[in-house]
C-alpha cells in the first residue's frame, strides 16, 4: 500500500504545481489525503478523480475540458492521455463499457471518444447506456471496425461525429473534439 502513495513533493511534481500549491490545495479544497506519521500522502487514483471534479484554477477563464476515452486498447489510451496533456484536456481513460459508466456515474465529462468494438458491453450499448445517464454528453465515435448500420445507429443515438481509426492526423482529431464541445 505504501507504494502506491505519494509524499507531497512528489504530487506537487505529478500536478507541475509548486509545493506550497498542493498545502494551499490542501487547504482550500478538499484534496484527498491521508495522514500517516505527521505527513501527508496522497494516491494518485484520488487526486485524478479530484483532478476530474476539481479542475484547477488558471489565470485564463477557459476550463480544462475533461475527456473520458473507452477503448480496449491500452496504447491508444496511453497515446491519447499524451496528447490531450499537451492540450491542456484533463483525461481519463476505461478499458471497457462497465467501467466507463462508472466514471460518468461519478464524474462529469464534456466529451466521451468511444470505441465501438470492445470486449462485454459494446460501444453502441455503452452510448445507449451513457445517454440514459447524462443526456446532454457528447459523444465521438473512433473505431476500426465500423460499419454503415454501426455509424447509422450512433449517429440515431445522437453522436456528434463517427471517425475511423487509426487517426492518421491528432490535430484533427483535436479540432473534431473542438466542434463537438461547442454549445
Amino acid at each position: 500500500m505504501a507504494e502506491d502513495l505519494m509524499t507531497a513533493p512528489e504530487l506537487a511534481k505529478y500536478l507541475k504545481v509548486e509545493l506550497r500549491t498542493v498545502y494551499r490545495y490542501l487547504k482550500d479544497a478538499d484534496l484527498p489525503a491521508i495522514r500517516m506519521g505527521g505527513r501527508w500522502r496522497f494516491r494518485k487514483e484520488d487526486i485524478d478523480r479530484w483532478l476530474l471534479n476539481h479542475a484547477p484554477q488558471h489565470a485564463h477563464t477557459r476550463q480544462q475540458p475533461r475527456i473520458l476515452v473507452v477503448d480496449d486498447d491500452e496504447t491508444f489510451r496511453s497515446l491519447l492521455d499524451d496528447f490531450f496533456q499537451t492540450k491542456g484536456y484533463l483525461f481519463r481513460g476505461a478499458e471497457n463499457g462497465e467501467a466507463a459508466l462508472a466514471l460518468i456515474k461519478d464524474m462529469t465529462f464534456e466529451l466521451l471518444l468511444v470505441d465501438l468494438l470492445m470486449p462485454g458491453m459494446g460501444g453502441i450499448e455503452f452510448i445507449r447506456q451513457a445517454k440514459r445517464l447524462r443526456p446532454d454528453i457528447r459523444i465521438l465515435v473512433l473505431t476500426a471496425y465500423g460499419d454503415k448500420e454501426s455509424a447509422i445507429e450512433a449517429l440515431r443515438l445522437g453522436v456528434t461525429n463517427y471517425l475511423e481509426k487509426p487517426i492518421q492526423n491528432l490535430q484533427a482529431l483535436a479540432s473534431s473534439m473542438e466542434l463537438a464541445m461547442k454549445p
